[in-house]
């Protein structure tokens, strides 16, 4: 079952539903014409919490309308390629962890190719190196591992489809394609899978690790972190950790990888972050950007204008707009791109082009 939120339009109130042979159908249009009302389905918070119970109650209406869908009009069924998709589900936390070492790796070598001459960033980014990557079996078998995170930004969630904003700051703004779960309750504590694309502008990051302390530019820009098309249930997701990804930019295969390189399972999130707190229902959990999948990876970056779309095997595809620059781009601490040489000052340029 692919659960979604959308909208006939923007400027329409998001609705709470599913998909049914291509099409959107609200839960709230499925219960007033099956007659089967349910008090679970109002909206994606009320599903959560009462998983699994609402789950089946989702599942009988779903079936209703597979059966029922032609006698539905206009306005209760909606193509959906015609719709605006928001976000799944209404996000109660974001967390991404890092639990893909082999992008961790290929992202410190990048890194390290542009801040090896700087004395403040390449001696951290050493350290850090040795931190994440090294073997932590000497931990305790009797307490939960201890999983690196961070959180995300809650002003900056959107769905799919969305054009995301270019930030001043940054010459090289990245994807992160990531394996999401979303958290239901005790009772059913995973609720589905989606699709997480955890925008990060990369030239910013090493100083924010001395600077500030966290990745405040480098992850918190407008319309960051993206999430979608679906919040597929287990039943249809299969193994969520077997999953080709495959990132196409402008209509052509530029990333490919796979969820297996993911080194932990929801229950380890789960169980680290229980020993934190408790987990609310709606919160969701990135596992770490697949390998093999971002600019970071291969020192391979986008530009302003490339049309992305992040396609999971049994998860769907998650589409992506990269803008212009709304002004010049402020002077970057890594060599200048061809490509955005036209977004700098004019001075820049001239100075860029007389280091040739």
């Amino acid at each position: 079952m692919k659960l979604i939120r959308f909208a006939p339009d923007k400027s329409s109130t998001p609705r709470f539903g599913c998909m049914i042979a291509g099409h959107a159908v609200a839960f709230s249009m499925l219960q007033a014409r099956s007659g089967n009302p349910c008090e679970y389905l109002f909206d994606s918070r009320t599903y959560l919490a009462h998983l699994p119970d609402s789950e089946q109650a989702a599942r009988t209406l779903l079936e209703w309308g597979e059966q029922h869908l032609h006698e539905l009009g206009e306005d209760e069924r909606f193509e959906i390629d015609a719709v605006v998709l928001k976000e799944p589900i209404e996000v109660a936390a974001l967390f991404d962890f890092g639990l893909t070492p082999q992008h961790l790796k290929n992202s410190l070598a990048t890194l390290m190719k542009h801040e090896k001459d700087d004395p403040r960033t390449a001696p951290i980014l050493q350290a850090m190196g040795k931190s994440l990557l090294s073997d932590k079996s000497d931990e305790s078998a009797s307490q939960p591992e201890p999983l690196f995170y961070y959180k995300g930004n809650m002003n900056s969630i959107v769905g799919d489809g969305e054009t995301i904003s270019w930030p001043l700051y940054t010459a090289r703004l990245d994807i992160e394609p990531e394996l999401a779960v979303v958290y239901g309750n005790p009772d059913q504590p995973v609720a589905g899978f989606s699709i997480f694309n955890d925008v990060s502008a990369r030239d910013v990051q090493a100083p924010e690790f001395i600077g500030a302390g966290g990745l405040c530019l480098t992850k918190d820009m407008s319309t960051g972190n993206q999430l979608g098309p679906y919040l597929v249930t287990l039943d249809e997701v299969g193994d969520p950790y077997n999953q080709e990804v495959t990132v196409t930019v402008n209509g052509n295969v530029r990333f490919t990888g796979s969820t297996s390189e993911i080194s932990h399972r929801a229950e380890a999130i789960f169980a680290w972050m229980e020993a934190i707190c408790p987990i609310k229902p709606g919160t969701v959990m990135g596992f770490g950007t697949i390998p093999g999948c971002t600019g970071l990876d291969f020192d391979d970056f986008l530009n302003p204008g490339d049309t992305i779309e992040i396609n999971f095997e049994r998860l769907g595809s998650l589409r992506c707009r990269f803008a212009e620059p709304e002004a010049d781009l402020r002077p970057s601490r890594w060599p200048v791109r061809a490509a955005l040489r036209k977004y700098l000052p004019h001075s820049e340029v001239s100075a860029s082009k007389a280091a040739k």
